[in-house]
């Protein structure tokens, strides 16, 4: 947690010599747009929506839409404030207390939910860097082409040795947790994980929420950014919302403070260098889109996570 932190302030202090403040200031006086404020606003409901949708499709049906789009937005406003998206963690306990998923199968279809991300994440960096093919320097993306579609190689090696090679990790982890005095834990827990996510890892379980999550990415998440931009003054077109989410996207992996606060900043701004945007552009559409991101889904997982501990104190 500290070295996350140091990092997200080592990159906030950069981010602040670095830009021109008075630019970024210049730039949001001169066109700030309360419309597309109320379509952002309709847009991030859309985007709570697809995710309660795919977490619904990732346990089987064994959670209800409401319950499931609950857990949505609980995990979505946690993860603005919890370190190492600790909101997903929480999102999971939230199906386990009320509707009784087992934390092994929650937490197995979480780590497929995370997979497709990467993948989706990947996807959307191609094809934005198709779209620019005329915008970008052509060395800088080549050189991304082939580190992304590496990636994509890596991952579904790494799903298929999952898939048809867990079983093996039982007898390999069992004796490493038997020396940390773990070894009932492993058995009673960690086996069943393991076993889980190696069923998980199929076409028929991953398809339908991976399909749903890069039209999410291609639709309402790329909205919510150009909707973002206009409302701080900064015009931003189509291809560039989707290499923005990107590298925002990249720079959310890294470990920094909750939200990402620093490591997301400093990659949307690295993002529009790349697009020979200035930075000050760039500074700006990251603060506003953290920020707004962060009170649309805070305030409702606050409300969530309020009443759900009263009920549980209330007397029975």
């Amino acid at each position: 947690m500290l070295i996350a932190s140091a990092i997200s302030i080592v990159l906030l202090i950069f981010l602040l010599r670095a830009v021109d403040w008075e630019e970024a200031i210049r730039i949001f006086r001169s066109g700030i747009s309360v419309t597309s404020l109320l379509w952002f606003i309709l847009v991030t409901f859309g985007i709570a929506v697809g995710y309660a949708v795919r977490w619904r499709l990732l346990l089987d049906g064994k959670i209800g839409y409401g319950t499931s789009l609950m857990a949505s937005l609980l995990g979505l406003g946690a993860n603005m404030f919890l370190p190492a998206r600790g909101g997903d963690l929480l999102r999971v306990h939230y199906s386990r207390v009320v509707a009784t998923v087992p934390y092994a199968d929650a937490l197995g279809r979480l780590l497929i939910e995370k997979m497709v991300d990467l993948v989706t994440i990947i996807s959307v960096g191609i094809f934005s860097l198709v779209l620019l093919s005329h915008t970008l320097n052509s060395e800088y993306r080549n050189v991304l082409l082939v580190i992304m579609f590496g990636a994509i190689v890596g991952i579904f090696l790494s799903a298929v040795l999952v898939r048809y090679f867990g079983e093996r990790l039982v007898p390999i982890l069992r004796p490493v947790f038997g020396l940390l005095r773990l070894r009932d834990f492993f058995d009673r827990h960690i086996t069943y994980f393991i076993r889980n996510c190696a069923q998980s890892l199929s076409l028929s379980v991953t398809i339908v929420p991976a399909v749903l999550t890069l039209v999410l990415w291609l639709s309402v998440y790329a909205l919510a950014y150009i909707f973002v931009a206009r409302f701080v003054g900064v015009a931003l077109s189509y291809q560039e919302s989707l290499f923005v989410l990107f590298v925002g996207g990249l720079g959310l992996m890294i470990p920094a403070a909750p939200s990402g606060v620093g490591t997301f900043h400093a990659s949307v701004v690295s993002a529009f260098v790349l697009l020979g945007r200035s930075p000050s552009e760039g500074l700006l559409l990251a603060t506003a889109v953290h920020f707004l991101f962060f009170v649309v889904y805070v305030v409702p997982a606050a409300l969530i996570l309020g009443h759900w501990r009263l009920n549980r104190l209330a007397p029975r």
